[in-house]
Parts: structure tokens; sequence; C-alpha cells
């Protein structure tokens, strides 16, 4: 990178209750995804594109309201690389947790696309020197485990005996984990040299080229086919992302990476309980201790 790198303190203050409330409306509007996706009715990639398609008019106005209100809200020497990685980050995470959901359940996929955590503070640490606390480390361990209590009746086979498609959508969704280590870290770079709703458009406007891309280059549907699959491609653009990614982005302008990835959990257990009320996917006791390890996870990270 030809600009100079600034600096990122090694322990980020920590945020008002108001924007840690942000974080957390945030993931719970991307917890929603997995279900929006088992409704469209078009290809993987197709649904990533539609949903970066009708978040863009959302995050244009953000950003055009963002410079209406601060005239200098433009982006610094450097900033494009770090966004236009983000982009193509979370282009490749979104393919990938859309595709798990064809072979795994949505739990799974949601649980094991959330350990991004573990990617985040190793790239923190290794990338912008960002020595996580003994706090964060442990709710990092408290996170997942409580993962881990979500899946063992899957992986010890006392729910439904593992399949081949059933590993390869779980080695879809943690794939799409370690993508989204990424888009974390690269937007929190990004967030140092230019404002939320700058970065969320451009990054989007990226995502969407690589989504349509790889779905014509895939053979997908694309377009939707009924009108339930419209408006699941329609609430994913507009509730998981315009809404989920755009206050996620705003809050990692106030928040280390390592707390903001611990938080990105709580979307795992939003979408466990989502599926279980919609399709009837009903978690073990094992489960539901996991989901009460996550949340204790969340709190011990607004705590700093």
């Amino acid at each position: 990178m030809s600009a100079p790198i600034l600096a990122v303190p090694d322990r980020p203050a920590v945020p008002a209750l108001g924007m840690f409330l942000v974080l957390l409306l945030g993931a719970t509007c991307i917890g929603f995804s997995g279900i929006f996706v088992r409704f469209a009715d078009v290809g993987p990639a197709a649904a990533g594109f539609w949903r970066m398609a009708f978040a863009l008019p959302v995050l244009a106005a953000w950003m055009a309201l963002e410079n209406r209100r601060d005239s200098a809200a433009g982006m610094k020497p450097g900033a494009m690389l770090p966004i236009a990685l983000a982009g193509l980050a979370f282009g490749v995470d979104v393919v990938l947790y859309n595709a798990s959901l064809g072979f795994t359940s949505i739990a799974n996929a949601s649980l094991l696309g959330n350990l991004s955590p573990v990617g985040v503070i190793l790239g923190g640490w290794l990338l912008f020197r960002e020595k996580p606390t003994r706090r964060i480390l442990g709710a990092l361990l408290l996170a997942i485990g409580g993962a881990g209590l979500l899946v063992l009746p899957k992986l010890s086979g006392s729910a439904t005996p593992l399949s081949g498609a059933g590993l390869f959508g779980d080695g879809l969704a943690i794939g799409a984990a370690f993508s989204y280590a990424a888009y974390i870290l690269a937007v929190r770079r990004a967030r140092n040299r230019a404002a939320a709703g700058r970065i969320g458009l451009i990054s989007s406007a990226i995502c969407a080229i690589f989504c349509i891309v790889a779905a014509l280059g895939l053979g997908e549907t694309i377009l939707p086919q009924s009108l339930t699959g419209w408006l699941a491609v329609a609430a994913l653009g507009l509730v998981s992302h315009a809404m989920g990614q755009g206050l996620i982005t705003l809050a990692l302008g106030h928040y280390g990476a390592n707390a903001a990835s611990l938080v990105m959990v709580w979307p795992a257990l939003v979408s466990v309980l989502a599926a279980w009320a919609i399709f009837a996917e009903q978690p073990s006791p094992a489960q539901a201790f996991g989901g009460v390890a996550i949340l204790a996870a969340v709190l011990m990270v607004r705590k700093g």
C-alpha cells in the first residue's frame, strides 16, 4: 500500500451503549439471511447479486446523507484498496454461505459461518497489532465452545448421520467464515480512511459484480421464479445487507476488530431460533446450552 499505514490502538476504547446496540441490531438482521436464502428460488451466487442490487440504492442514499452532513466525508489516499478487498471478500463469503445452505442445516451453516472471530482475532493481532485482552480471548473461547455445543448432535452422529453432502456444506460454511474474517479486517482498515456509507456502497457494488459473474459462470437461475422468491431476495438486500451490514460498518468505526468480530456470533443464535420457528429445526439441549454460551460471550464483549 503506497499510503502510510495509520496506527490502530492496541485496546480500542469501549463505546457507548447506543453503539453496542447498533452493532447488535446489525448482527440480528444478518441472522435472518439464511432464512431469506432458503425462500429465494435462485442460485447461491444469484441470491448474493440480488442482495447487493436491492441494497445499493439505500447505501447510495446513506452516502449522500453523509456527504451532506460532512462535506469532507470523502476518501483518504489508500482507501480504495481495502474497500475493494472488502467487496471481494464479502462476495466470496456470500456465495459460499448461500451454497452451504443447499447441503447442510441453517444452524450448521450459520454457526460454522460465524466462526470468523478466529480469523479476525489472529489477523488483527498479526496485521494491526491489536493484541487481544484476556477477556476477549475468554469470550472467544466461550463463543467457540457454544458453537461446538450447537453442532454437537450432528458431529457426534446422535442426530442425523453426517453424509458426504453434509460435510461438503460444512466445508463451504467454514470457507465463508474465513472470507468474512477477511471482510471484517478490510473494513476495519478502510474505516480509518473513508466514511461508513461510502465503504458500504463501493464494496457492495464490487460484491454485486463478483456475484453476477459467478452466477453466470455457474449457469445459475438468475431471476426469481415466484413472488416469494422476489420478496426473499428483496429482504436479503434491504434487511440483511443494507441494514445489517450497514449498521455493522458504522459500528466498526467505534469498535476494534476483535470485539466487533466476537459480536458477530450473535447471528448464529438468531438463525437457530428462526429456523426452529419457521422450518421446525428444533435445537437439542446441547444446542440450547450453546446458545446461552454465545449470549454470555456477547455480554463479555460489551464489558470490554
